[in-house]
This record gives C-alpha cells, structure tokens and sequence, in this order.
C-alpha cells in the first residue's frame, strides 16, 4: 500500500497495471483525450470489463464519447442525480488485483499539472474484502448509466462546445495562453455595487452628472437616429471622442485628438463605420459573434491600417456603455492592472476576452438595476463608467 501524488507517476502506474492484466475496471467524473492513458486503454479496450463515465459539467471531452459509441463496456451517466464524482481504478489478473482510488479523474489535468492523491493497493497488501466492495460498487454506477449511441455522442459534443466559454471562465480562464490574476485576486471584479458606485461618483477628474448627462445625450441620438451616419457631424465627433464644438465633453471617455485616420474616417462619414456599429444591438445582450462582425466591419474604414483598440473600443463605449469600456492610453494601465491581464499587445480577441468577459462576471455589472435615479443612470453605463475609476491623466 502506498501513496501517489503526481500525475506523470499516477500516468506510469495506470499504463503499467492496464498492460500488466487481463481484467480492468473503472469509474470516473471525468475523462479526456490526448494523454498516453487513454490511448493505452482504447488500445487495450478488450480488457475492460465494467468502465462507467461521467459527463458533469461537460468536463468529460466529446471525443471520449465518440471513442466508446454502442460500446458495450463503457458507458455513460448522461444524466446523473446529483454529480457523479468516483475516481477508482480496478485491475485482475486471476487471483492477483491492483487498485487505485483517490482523487484523480482520467483527464489531461490529473495525469498532469494537477494536485492529487491516489492510495494504491494490491493483492499483496491483504484487504480482499475491498476488492469485492469495488466490484460491486462499480457495478452499481454501471447499473444507472446508458451507451452512447452516435446521435447522443453528438449531442453532447454540441452541448459541451456551446459550454467551453463559460467553463474557462468559471475557472478564472479567459484569453488563452496569457497569466492572469485569479478573478478572486483582483478587487473590481469582486467589488460590491455600492462601493463601485461609490467609486464612479468620487471621480476626481470630470463631473459625475455631466458623464451621465454626456451617455444619456448619446443613447438618445441612438434611440432616434439610430444609424450612426445619419447623425449630424458633431455628434458623430463626440460619440468618436474628437473635437467639436457640439459637446464640451466630447473627450470624456476616452479622447481620440490624436487618431488622424480616424476622424478622417468620421469627418468623411466613412460608411463602414455606421455599419459597424450596426452589428451592435442598441440593448439586450451583446454576443462575441456581434462584437466580431463589428470589428471586421470597421476595420474596412482604415486603408491604411491606421485602427487599433483605442478607436474601436470608443465607438462601442458610447453605443453599449453597459458593455464596454474604451480602453485607452488614460486608463489602460490601471484597468489592466487590477484586472491582473497584460496591457501590451492587446489584440480585439483579448479585449473581448480578457476585458468584457471579466468586466459580464463582474458582481457589480450582475447586480439588478438600481431603483434609485442615479445609481440606475450609472448602472445603464457601468462598463463605461470604469474609465471614471481608471482613468489617470
């Protein structure tokens, strides 16, 4: 009897007691593809006798499923009550047993990077009592689960594919391939609707009023005109964040003095900017594939190539400030900051993963609008509002 704590000795073990016996079976939470394990089990699939997966959470990846279609030794709790969550392992040769049992799931992580603990015992070690416990233990988890047939394995694979963005994220994983802050580590996303609207109307730098007075103005001239290219030029230059003499505060936000290209672009009335933002509902919920379309809408309106996160994120802050914030040279190294994510090479891919995702899972922006008249102007505009507490002249 003994203790196994890491994955890549759990990974050896698991490979050496498939080969080594003639008999294995298993019940696990969760399994995955792509780790030498469950190559090595498909490889010697003849060998299982009882093998129960679960598919909680959609943790357990679809190829798995698709790997064991009409199987009929491995099946499947596609709808278990409450979580099934066993991790046993179970190898016979005869007489002679080996079992494995802890904590460790047939997935990637486990036999990785993971924390785990797994007791190991054999047939050596005594306990025979144990080996019958488990048998019939499995056999149980086998009684109330199902095969999978074609149709249900695709099923699945739909269902888990429309779940990944939420599961990363739950799991405090947002861009790919970036460090970051645990969600928990950062204080804006943990923030209470009172202090972050405490926060916003502490603004040290422009007119708490004026700010709502400014998105009010704005989400107006929507609601009328509702094209973008059918405003008048200084309002178009305000909601763009360059200079006019419509609106004094048409740099609030997020200036754009310096962004020649673009306000070429909003002076010319350049169409591929209207029809961006035409792919930005004016209310409801804004999804990444509308956010997508508009980045590929308006980066049409440069030739020269001359966009860039500032820019397009202003149009956006002013259209849905309840969604995005413009991030911008005065207030992207505090926001990024607390945010724990990387201020450079930010791509339209990590704004809206890195930025807007945190920003949705926020406990303030999940909070229900305020009954109260200036938290609800405030809470209209909270995304935006972000750029009262960053900002950093």
């Amino acid at each position: 009897m003994r203790l196994i704590a890491s994955g890549a000795n759990l990974s050896r073990k698991l490979i050496q007691l498939i080969k080594q016996h003639s008999n294995m079976s298993f019940a696990v939470a969760w399994a995955s593809v792509g780790t030498e394990v469950f190559e090595v089990i498909k490889n010697n699939r003849k060998k299982i006798r009882q093998a129960v997966i679960g598919t909680h959470f959609y943790q357990t990846h679809p190829k798995v499923l698709a790997s064991f279609v009409d199987s009929k030794n491995v099946k499947f709790m596609l709808q278990p009550q409450g979580v099934f969550h066993p991790k046993a392992y179970l190898f016979w040769t005869n007489k002679k047993w080996d079992i494995l049992i802890g904590s460790a799931n047939l997935t990637a992580g486990a036999l990785g990077k993971n924390s785990e603990l797994m007791l190991y015992l054999s047939s050596g070690d005594g306990y025979l009592d144990i080996v019958t416990e488990l048998h019939d233990q499995i056999e149980e988890y086998w009684s109330k689960s199902e095969s999978v047939t074609t149709e249900s394995a695709a099923a699945y694979s739909a269902l888990w594919k429309a779940q990944q963005p939420a599961l990363k994220r739950v799991s405090g994983e947002y861009s790919s391939g970036t460090k970051s802050k645990a969600p928990v580590h950062t204080e804006i996303m943990a923030m209470s609707w009172e202090t972050f609207f405490k926060k916003v109307k502490a603004d040290p730098h422009h007119g708490f009023n004026d700010r709502c007075d400014l998105i009010d103005m704005i989400r107006e001239e929507f609601r009328q005109k509702v094209v973008f290219s059918r405003m008048e030029l200084g309002v178009r230059k305000t909601i763009a964040g360059l200079p006019n003499d419509f609106n004094d505060h048409w740099g609030w936000f997020g200036s754009m003095k310096g962004a020649g290209y673009f306000h070429s672009a909003v002076n010319n009335n350049n169409y591929h900017l209207s029809a961006a933002l035409d792919f930005i509902p004016f209310d409801g919920a804004v999804t990444r594939e509308s956010y997508e379309s508009y980045i590929k809408e308006f980066i049409k309106a440069f030739s020269e190539g001359k966009h860039g996160i500032a820019v397009a994120t202003r149009l956006l802050a002013l259209k849905r400030p309840d969604y995005f914030v413009c991030l911008d040279s005065k207030n992207r190294a505090q926001l990024c900051k607390d945010f724990g994510i990387k201020q450079t090479a930010m791509t339209y891919d990590r704004y809206w993963e890195d930025v807007v995702c945190r920003i949705v899972d926020s406990v303030w922006w999940n909070e229900p609008k305020p009954t109260e008249k200036k938290a609800a102007r405030v809470w209209s505009a909270r995304a935006a509002m972000l750029d009262a507490i960053f900002y950093s002249p």
